[in-house]
């Protein structure tokens, strides 16, 4: 070996020495997620963690996988452990955590980073919890219907824009031997809170339930009643998915309206994520997606009850908090929104006032984009409802979930659920559960 070559030798092993060493030096932030697809693992790594590590020398961001993490946050968090960025599904779901003081909370790097002025404020204040911001929504979401064009053709209709002009449709799919709409709540419960909101905001109306969340109103007016009845009768029709709604899920659902089994799919915006795995190719401008008609000639078309699919939160035991919210100001940024969008469209809807565009954007991606823009003018309009999951406190958010499956079911009355209701939300505002709610101006 020459001394020339024992010097560079060296000096190449000084470098990797002091390459570890600093790697090394570099404290980790951990994040929790759910067990997403190996796909969409490397999308959120080239998206998130990835350019997050590369951007700096002081934090390393190591993102874990986890099937229960809704139980496993609750149950480390709770015994002041957990990750440094906290996940859940929604905002009502940070309130406990927030009440029991293991959040931090994050109005500091809200001004900080000019987080009030980047994002839409109806999303935002939904984490504006027991006079803090307990977390963030990196997902807005709006209530809607996807529907099959082709099949629609075939049936020989246009897109509704009124609710006896859908019902006419979902009769004569029906009569054709389709479903009249294809979705279920298979393995989350949870779905049923779609059409509970759906209902609600379009019968009792946005301005109504803005009074409600806000300590005025009447959960169990005539209004109230006759929109948990009318859900009722569609459900007993078999126009939510028929006898197969407790075995379908958003996955086989929109496999089912690609194949031409359905004309629609009532769901929230955010199911572009599943819909990229069936519409594509030649299928993939068959897919369309709209504001629920209008059930309420007293009101606008269209209105988009809205929501965020999950929150991320400071864990308040975190020992870089600073470099939590330093992943979160990269999370809410158009690039992100941008990057993550090229193969996971519909999940990640970062609540921008000015949603990215993306030239390049072909298919699902692309009709993605057109609904992303359509929702967020309508949101910066003022025209908007309230998602059961994102602006209900905890137990009020159950009956409209767990309860309105009983009624479905013929196990409980809707007296008897608009009743539990009261009482929840009664409890629940008392105790200052309720997120803060933004007036609508429809």
């Amino acid at each position: 070996m020459t001394r020339s070559t024992l010097f560079l030798t060296g000096t190449t092993a000084l470098a990797l020495v002091a390459g570890a060493a600093s790697a090394q030096d570099r404290q980790t932030i951990t994040m929790w997620f759910w067990g997403a697809s190996p796909e969409y693992r490397e999308a959120l790594d080239a998206a998130l963690t990835q350019p997050f590590n590369e951007s700096q020398d002081e934090y390393e961001l190591v993102i874990e996988y986890r099937n229960t993490v809704d139980n496993d946050v609750r149950v480390s968090v709770m015994a002041g452990q957990g990750p440094d960025l906290v996940y859940t599904s929604g905002p009502s779901d940070v309130t406990p955590l927030a009440r029991a003081g293991m959040l931090e909370p994050m109005e500091g790097y809200a001004e900080q980073y000019g987080w009030t002025d980047r994002l839409l404020e109806p999303v935002l204040n939904t984490c504006q919890q027991l006079d803090h911001l307990y977390c963030l929504p990196p997902s807005v979401m709006a209530d809607g219907m996807f529907y099959n064009k082709a099949v629609l053709a075939d049936l020989g209709y246009e897109v509704p824009t009124t609710v006896a002009e859908l019902e006419e449709i979902m009769v004569a799919a029906m009569d054709a031997g389709m479903y009249g709409s294809v979705t279920g709540n298979s393995g989350w419960q949870p779905i049923n809170e779609n059409y509970s909101s759906i209902f609600m905001n379009q019968m009792v109306g946005p301005e109504a339930m803005y009074e409600l969340l806000t300590g005025g109103g009447d959960w169990q007016s005539a209004e109230m009643t006759a929109a948990m009845e009318e859900l009722d009768r569609w459900f007993k029709a078999g126009y939510l998915g028929g006898d197969d709604y407790f075995s379908l899920n958003f996955d086989s659902s929109l496999q089912l309206l690609s194949q031409g089994e359905a004309p629609f799919f009532f769901a929230p915006s955010f199911s572009y994520q599943w819909a990229v795995n069936y519409f594509s190719d030649e299928t993939a401008d068959n897919l369309g997606f709209t504001a629920f008609p209008n059930m309420n000639e007293d009101m606008p078309y269209p209105i988009y009850s809205i929501g965020s699919a999950f929150t991320y939160s400071i864990n308040a035991n975190s020992e870089v908090k600073d470099g939590a919210a330093m992943v979160l100001d990269m999370m809410f940024s158009p690039e992100f929104a941008t990057e993550i969008a090229r193969t996971w469209p519909g999940y990640w809807s970062i609540p921008l006032v000015e949603f990215p565009e993306d030239p390049e954007a072909t298919g699902i991606t692309a009709a993605y984009y057109d609904t992303m823009e359509s929702i967020t003018d309508a949101v910066g309009e003022g025209v908007f409802g309230f998602k059961v999951v994102s602006f209900f406190p905890p137990e009020t958010k159950d009956v409209f979930i767990s309860d309105l499956e009983a009624v479905w079911l013929d196990r409980m009355s809707i007296d008897d659920m608009l009743a539990a209701a009261t009482r929840a939300f009664s409890r629940e505002y008392e105790r200052g559960l309720v997120p803060t709610v933004t007036e609508p101006s429809l």
